[in-house]
């Protein structure tokens, strides 16, 4: 009894209820075709966590003053006012503080004909935004610190965010243009886009669908059940593995990437490379002064195509395991191509540009190896 108590006053300190009403009805105004409801408040806050859990598409904005605002906006086509009546209402709202948060429930009365928004206003001062969506897509134009977003299904669009970025759809495109932090997000279905992170991003596609980043400041780590990888500019390592879609890096320091079904293109000017293309070809471009490290290229079925530098010291090893007439086509002859001896025996290509350095490994099962000087 005693333990059942002290929990009970353990839960009563971490919850307290600051406004709490039960369902309200939203005054109803034709517009057009529609039936309208639309109900709204404001309460002040500190620099503290905002969180709301609502469900309906939800817009957040940025406002001046110490003030959070929020409307709730409902429509739906209907016979007559009474009906609308029936299918709109303003439903639960409470406001409370937990765990050092404050907690926002708009839960509002829907049908499945019925279209809700949610538009909330948030000071500058408040340090997180975080959206519980159980349905409805999620935008949020311009915000200076962390957001921890999430929806059952629907889009998730980030303007400027200042902070880290953590967000997951169960069914929706992410589009982010620009953050001043981490970046970690997964999606159960739809494409995924990043123009511009200032720290490191992490992306996970796990039905299917394209992901792009075009700028990042950390590593890159991008996994896609089915479709393309593109990384433009890393300013770290990239990680990236595909089912179906090719893969491209522009730049970065390091890469590992595989896909089971398209081609793997990478440019790299530090650390390894570890690339590995089940059926599709690779393309490497290794960059004037790269300081690159021991890599590994690898093609099941498909060429592997190296362009190096004139200047760049390299040690090559190449090994051709394609039945009949394997062929290694290099461009420097001071890489030895050894023929095959048997009609099943690989061909070997060695050597070592400008004296020698960290040992670039390709190795192709069924296709041909072609070292370009650029």
């Amino acid at each position: 009894m005693k333990l059942r108590i002290a929990n009970l006053l353990m839960a009563t300190a971490v919850v307290v209820v600051i406004q709490k009403a039960a369902a309200q009805e939203a005054p109803v105004v034709r517009e057009g075709a529609f039936w309208v409801g639309s109900i709204g408040d404001s309460f002040p806050i500190g620099a503290q966590p905002l969180q709301v859990n609502t469900h309906g598409n939800v817009i957040v904005r940025r406002v001046a003053g110490d003030q959070v605002t929020y409307r709730v906006r409902q429509r739906v086509r209907a016979a007559s006012e009474d009906q609308a009546r029936t299918l709109l209402g303003g439903g639960a709202r409470q406001l409370s503080s937990q765990r050092g948060r404050v907690v926002l429930e708009l839960q509002p009365i829907s049908a499945g004909i019925v279209r809700t928004e949610i538009e909330i206003g948030v000071p500058a001062q408040v340090s997180t935004v975080i959206i519980q969506n159980g349905l409805g897509g999620i935008n949020v134009a311009d915000f200076d610190g962390a957001v921890q977003l999430s929806t059952g299904g629907g889009d998730i669009q980030l303007g400027k965010i200042g902070g880290t970025v953590q967000c997951f759809s169960g069914a929706g495109e992410v589009v982010i243009e620009k953050t001043g932090g981490a970046i970690n997000c997964t999606t159960v279905g739809g494409n995924m886009l990043v123009r511009d992170a200032g720290g490191p991003v992490a992306l996970s596609n796990q039905m299917g669908g394209n992901i792009r980043v075009d700028k990042a400041a950390g590593d890159v780590r991008a996994h896609s059940a089915q479709g393309m990888i593109e990384v433009g500019q890393a300013g770290g390592a990239v990680f990236a593995d595909t089912q179906g879609g090719f893969i491209q890096v522009g730049s970065a320091r390091g890469v590992q990437a595989e896909s089971m079904a398209g081609t793997v293109r990478v440019k790299n000017d530090a650390g390894p490379m570890n690339l590995a293309a089940m059926a599709g070809s690779i393309l490497a471009e290794l960059l004037n002064g790269a300081r690159m490290q021991d890599s590994s290229l690898v093609a099941s079925s498909g060429d592997i195509t190296v362009l190096i530098p004139s200047n760049l010291a390299v040690s090559v090893m190449a090994r051709n395991n394609t039945g009949g007439t394997p062929r290694i086509i290099s461009d420097f002859p001071e890489i030895r191509v050894t023929p095959s001896k048997f009609f099943q025996a690989p061909m070997i290509g060695q050597g070592s540009l400008n004296g020698g350095g960290p040992v670039l490994n390709l190795n192709v099962s069924s296709g041909v190896i072609y070292l370009r000087r650029k």
